[in-house]
């Protein structure tokens, strides 16, 4: 298959890949109007799918589509721009060329975890290794962050937990640990009790995570909350960090964590996440919930719209220097691989037009089925995007 620039397709269309799926679109405005992302099977490159119905960003709704694969994908679109069918090398284009319009990428990863979640994070570490084995063969830029967050603040955690006399064991360990050591409790999952190595950046949303769901540190060198290019074992220390658990918070805010955690406040000096979004980066979003984000149900404040601008605000306006990755309920879909009207906490997923409205805004946005049972073509496939963003990518002065 073949990546095309939009000097070369000026009419947009949806390319789902059958058994590779990935492409991406192009971006309504940033005031949130409706959006109308469609879809065409990369086998007739072009042909109309059937529209379902999708939550606009102005709370109309709009279409969307998805196609049935063993790791779907589809990319939102929303305006005549570009046409990208992903997969092999862009014809004329060499993916380690030097050339690339940038040479850093920050990747930030917003993981539910909440109790319905085991699956789905077991097989985003799964797929990690292969994707970022492709990001290091494929892209030019070789400069990582990489942080993963959960969708809670760390407060209503620690569902599980067993005490017996001055012993306790809770998860996520050692944030759950926090309420659990009082009275005669000396010690709570290993650590004592009067020095729990926890502190404010336990405890608000977006705080990158340095503990695996049982307590053990995971490593990240320099004192950071995220990873750079130079962590010791990139694979492992993924595989500690985003074994977030499913004993978070079950008013899951994947929007607002992944806002606060790239907020001015939280990558200022001495602030939780110091240093993680940089200028001369693109940002690369992904996202894992089984959750729609709604703030009538306890879910991120604002609309795909608000959290829209927010993003491309931190990123000094320009929303071409960021990828979004949603791995999303898509029972709302065309061929979508979750099954409709089941309860989460037992299987499937909550059809999340919302968040595909969200990711539908932004010119490099892909939505996959979080109910896929392999993520590794996704994320692998999402490398041709970012490259792709990557190139087109003009770090400010």
């Amino acid at each position: 298959m073949l990546l095309q620039h939009r000097a070369l397709a000026p009419a947009l269309s949806l390319l789902v890949a059958t058994a590779t799926p990935l492409a991406c679109g192009a971006p309504s405005d940033a005031s949130g109007s409706e959006t109308t992302p469609t879809t065409a099977d990369a086998t007739t490159a072009g042909t109309s799918a059937s529209a379902g119905a999708t939550e606009g960003a102005t709370g109309t709704d709009t279409s969307a589509t998805g196609t049935e694969t063993g790791a779907s994908a589809t990319v939102a679109t929303s305006s005549p721009g570009t046409k990208f069918d992903v997969g092999d090398e862009p014809t004329g284009t060499s993916t380690t060329s030097a050339a690339s319009g940038c040479q850093k990428v920050d990747f930030l990863f917003v993981i539910d975890s909440s109790g319905s979640m085991s699956d789905e994070q077991d097989n985003v570490i799964a797929s990690f290794p292969g994707f970022i084995d492709t990001i290091t063969q494929s892209l030019a830029a070789q400069d990582f962050h990489i942080m993963v967050v959960s969708t809670d603040n760390g407060e209503d955690s620690g569902l599980s937990n067993m005490c017996n006399g001055d012993v306790c064991n809770c998860t996520p360990a050692p944030a759950c640990c926090a309420s659990k050591c009082k009275g005669s409790v000396m010690t709570c999952s290993g650590f004592a009790c009067d020095d729990l190595p926890v502190g404010p950046c336990d405890y608000v949303y977006g705080g990158g995570r340095v503990y695996n769901a049982v307590g053990d540190d995971c490593g990240l060198a320099g004192g950071l909350r995220y990873m750079q290019s130079s962590q010791p074992d990139v694979e492992a220390t993924f595989e500690c960090v985003g074994d977030v658990g499913t004993y978070g918070s079950g008013k899951e805010k994947p929007m607002l964590a992944a806002s606060e955690a790239i907020s001015a406040a939280m990558v200022a000096p001495g602030a939780c996440n110091e240093g993680f979004l940089r200028d001369d980066a693109i940002l690369v979003l992904t996202f894992i919930t089984d959750e729609e984000d709604d703030e009538n149900d306890n879910g991120s404040p604002g609309g795909p719209a608000d959290w829209y601008s927010a993003l491309v605000a931190r990123k000094g306006g320009d929303a071409s220097a960021i990828v979004t990755l949603g791995l999303v309920g898509d029972s709302n879909l065309p061929n979508g691989l979750c099954p409709a009207d089941v309860d989460p906490q037992m299987d499937g997923a909550v059809p999340a037009p919302r968040l595909q409205s969200f990711v539908s805004m932004f010119e490099y946005g892909v939505i996959g089925s979080v109910c896929a049972s392999d993520y590794t073509p996704f994320f692998v496939d999402a490398v041709s995007v970012i490259d792709f963003a990557c190139d087109s990518f003009e770090p400010p002065e």
